[in-house]
């Protein structure tokens, strides 16, 4: 299995499966290579590898057949439902599917894991405090990375509804910077920033050049960032003809300024270029990787 050195502009491409077993996964790993990525991110909130923590047998081991030998490095994607805002009864659970997600990352060679970062009702009281109990989480997570020899990035969202609290970029990195472990960093999904600020009020193009100096991971694609409940749309090319929500459009199919972005940013060395894009855009793979090729190039180049 390759590697993605320090130092090296690493651009690929999030595999997207559509079967729990992991049947598919095999020919959509065959068409990154295709495609020619440098690496590519594994979805585990897709695949049934593990159950209550547990990793399963047959389902790891196909996991690791089909991404063995490949000429492209690897990170995955551990379940969006991770969430160290929840109820304090309910985080010694989130933490042992997190390190269990470490593990699948451990046996198929991946060095990141992405997470969510918390969200919770907006009009919570105790919102400071879910804040103190994620930072000793992630902290606690960071050892378990250390040993694995992965890094846990956390990734920026925006509010999954009316009502709901997560943080910001800005937030979030100063979140990251008080921990201040190698192994605890940002995933910046760029896109996510946008919809943010839209729901939310701020400076996206602020708050993205604050997350981006903790970064060790990229998402990227497009979007209006407009909030998907601004008013209802019926089907997912509806919401593309109103530019409505988190559509992980191709690049250069939304309005986000990411030549701007990209030459002002402040990305670290090693960082990965990561491009989310479902299996519906996939007449466009090969010219988005080509654009997010270009962006990390102006990233580097600044």
């Amino acid at each position: 299995m390759s590697d993605v050195r320090v130092g090296e502009i690493a651009v690929g491409m999030s595999a997207d499966v559509e079967r729990g077993d992991g049947g598919d996964l095999a020919a959509e790993l065959d068409r990154m290579e295709r495609l020619g990525v440098d690496i590519v991110e594994i979805p585990l909130l897709g695949l049934d590898v593990m159950t209550r923590a547990r990793l399963l047998a047959g389902p790891m081991g196909r996991l690791v057949e089909a991404c063995s030998g490949r000429p492209f490095a690897l990170s995955v994607h551990a379940a969006i439902g991770l969430n160290f805002f929840n109820a304090p009864e309910h985080l010694p659970l989130h933490f042992d599917v997190l390190r269990a997600s470490l593990d699948v990352a451990a046996r198929i060679g991946a060095r990141h894991v992405v997470m969510h970062t918390g969200f919770c009702p907006g009009d919570a009281a105790d919102i400071e405090d879910r804040y103190a109990r994620q930072r000793e989480w992630f902290a606690r997570a960071a050892v378990e990375a250390a040993a694995r020899d992965c890094v846990i990035c956390v990734e920026n969202v925006f509010p999954f509804g009316t009502g709901v609290h997560t943080a910001s970029p800005a937030r979030l990195a100063a979140e990251i910077a008080a921990i201040d472990d190698p192994h605890l960093r940002a995933t910046h999904d760029v896109s996510h920033g946008y919809l943010h600020a839209g729901a939310c009020g701020g400076d996206a193009f602020a708050e993205a050049l604050a997350l981006s100096a903790v970064a060790a991971h990229v998402h990227l694609h497009d979007s209006f960032g407009v909030p998907g409940e601004t008013f209802w749309a019926y089907t997912e090319a509806e919401k593309m003809h109103f530019g409505l929500g988190d559509l992980h459009l191709p690049l250069g199919w939304g309005d986000i300024p990411f030549d701007r972005l990209m030459g002002e940013a402040r990305y670290p060395q090693g960082c990965v270029f990561m491009i989310e894009l479902p299996n519906r855009f996939v007449g466009e793979a090969a010219q988005t990787l080509a654009q997010a090729r270009r962006l990390a190039r102006i990233a580097r180049e600044r």
